[in-house]
């Protein structure tokens, strides 16, 4: 084994675990650094069997993931074990250099790397992303950048692209840590397990209050080049508020970052997030950078081909325009091609002007629950213009009196968990929703309505009524230039085949219809303070319904 850890020892943890005979013997292999191939030619069976013992393995101790880095969490968890069987008498007996160099596995007390994964995912099919990745690796490695931040919608391929970069630059660096932050550990643990993988000291002097830790850290990255990958930031910044911004007990996180970017140190910080923390405008500079991984063509390709499909470059065009630069979504469309529409895009282009799997719709709905209120209501009203909207617009629109720099904040936050583009149009900024994005706030408007619809047939009152007052079910918009494609289905359309059950004159009788014509009735004379659009909007739906 790479690592002096007797094998009687190992022996008696992994049967403690109820490691099999044959398990262990494939185990001890792959701790001594041989590849599955060569542990299939030497045992006799095929590397799938290797993959399947190991796997058991994983299991027993209980390590997840799909990544490079559960043999190393595995040689991690056993140099633990043997550290605490052995105890700090065995320093006093001089076994304290051998524990020293097997914590820094694969001898980097020699001089060689240390890499720890955790749970990174598996890379070996990888797409394009050529010309990040070129960028990427200019930033880090020969601008010495120290913080560089990955933005972008879940499913855009933030952190496969992240762990792919890793794994080009690692020769670059003394140290390579992946981590994700999806648990939320506190900071100060979180700190302090660095300061441990770190240290060349079996109990290292881990100091007691944050600001310490952290200035423990800036001494190990600049005596060691060092690249620290943490995916998954958004995980501790604070949800149904405006982006950026931390939970309770996690704002040491903030502290780490604002430190990192500002002091001088050799290595650098690789943040993967669908939300951008406020501090990283004020730091943005010739150390401090961030990318959003573009929409690609070239990728969506390759995903088409690797399910045996062959998109025309006109079919391609529509579903990026469709599903922007989400990845996940382009591959479960791949897949729902083949499986419903025999392998024919366009059979499945024309079925549907956006398909969006149950796997989809909850990464979005977490996305959208994440918005504060005030930019759940900005969303709405970009989805029901259904085009490019401009501030001078929204602000007309919207009866809430807010002021134009609460607006803008709002419009700001959006921006940073990458939910709407802005756009330059004829001399003013126009902003618009992601496509997938766009649709599920549509769908999710059209029901919350539906609902409020059928409250007040209940009701025969607007008591209870919340977006029918405070949003316009149409708005009339001029068309972006250049745009000649067909419009999609308005919201009130989309409502009316909502109601249809409830509005259908099977019996012949419209007591549903009359109660919502009365209702819109009793508001005539009340002013629009009172009653917002709810008079409007009711029009609009009875005309919709009589159609």
């Amino acid at each position: 084994m790479t690592t002096p850890i007797p094998q009687n020892f190992v022996q008696t943890i992994a049967k403690q675990r109820g490691v099999t005979d044959a398990e262990l013997e494939t185990v001890f292999m792959a701790l001594d650094g041989q590849s599955t191939a060569t542990i299939a030619t030497k045992l006799g069976i095929s590397d799938i069997a290797v993959r399947k013992r190991l796997g058991e393995v994983y299991k027993k101790f209980q390590i997840g993931g799909n990544g490079p880095g559960k043999l190393s969490e595995l040689r991690h968890q056993l140099l633990f074990s043997y550290h605490t069987d052995q105890g700090t008498s065995d320093f006093s007996r001089g076994k304290g250099s051998l524990l020293k160099m097997a914590i820094l596995s694969e001898g980097f007390a020699n001089g060689h790397r240390q890499e720890d994964w955790g749970q990174a995912p598996d890379v070996s099919v990888f797409y394009g992303r050529t010309e990040e990745l070129t960028t990427l690796k200019q930033w880090i490695v020969s601008d010495n950048c120290r913080l560089v931040a990955l933005l972008g919608l879940a499913g855009s391929g933030k952190t496969t692209l992240s762990v792919q970069l890793a794994k080009q630059v690692q020769n670059e660096f003394d140290f390579v840590i992946w981590r994700s932050l999806r648990s939320t550990p506190a900071p100060s643990d979180f700190l302090g397990s660095l300061i441990q993988l770190f240290s060349n000291q079996q109990k290292p002097d881990v100091p007691i209050d944050l600001n310490s830790k952290i200035s423990r850290l800036v001494e190990y990255l600049r005596k060691h080049r060092c690249l620290v990958i943490l995916d998954d930031f958004e995980a501790v910044l604070r949800p149904e508020e405006l982006a950026g911004h931390y939970r309770e007990g996690y704002e040491g996180y903030r502290d780490l970052i604002v430190r990192l970017c500002e002091v001088n140190h050799n290595s650098c910080l690789l943040l993967v997030s669908s939300e951008e923390p406020t501090e990283l405008a004020l730091l943005a500079g010739e150390k401090v950078r961030s990318l959003k991984p573009a929409i690609s063509e070239e990728i969506a390709r390759e995903i088409f081909q690797e399910k045996g499909l062959s998109a025309q470059d006109k079919e391609l065009e529509i579903l990026l325009s469709r599903y922007g630069g989400n990845l996940l979504a382009l591959k479960i469309v791949a897949t729902t091609i083949n499986e419903f529409f025999e392998g024919n895009v366009l059979k499945l282009l024309e079925a549907t002007a956006l398909f969006i799997e149950e796997h989809i719709s909850n990464l979005l709905a977490q996305q959208f629950d994440r918005m504060s209120s005030s930019e759940q209501d900005i969303a709405y009203w970009i989805a029901i213009a259904q085009s490019q909207i401009s501030l001078a617009t929204l602000r007309e629109q919207m009866l809430a009196n807010s002021s134009l720099s609460d607006l803008l904040k709002n419009l700001d936050s959006l921006g940073r968990r990458s939910l709407i583009e802005k756009i330059s149009e004829g001399g003013e900024t126009v902003f618009m929703l992601q496509p997938l994005i766009g649709q599920y706030v549509t769908d999710r408007l059209v029901d919350q309505i539906r609902a409020e619809v059928l409250e007040t047939v209940k009701t025969q009152g607007i008591e209870r009524m919340r977006l029918l007052k405070t949003h316009k079910l149409r708005i009339n918009l001029a068309k972006p230039k250049g745009d000649k494609g067909e419009p999609s289905s308005s919201t009130l359309a989309l409502l009316k085949n909502r109601l249809q059950v409830l509005f259908v004159k099977t019996t012949g009788s419209e007591e549903p219809l009359n109660i919502l014509k009365k209702v819109a009735s009793d508001q005539e004379d009340k002013s629009i303070l009172e009653v917002g659009y709810a008079r409007e909007n009711l029009a609009q739906i009875i005309s919709e319904i009589q159609r």
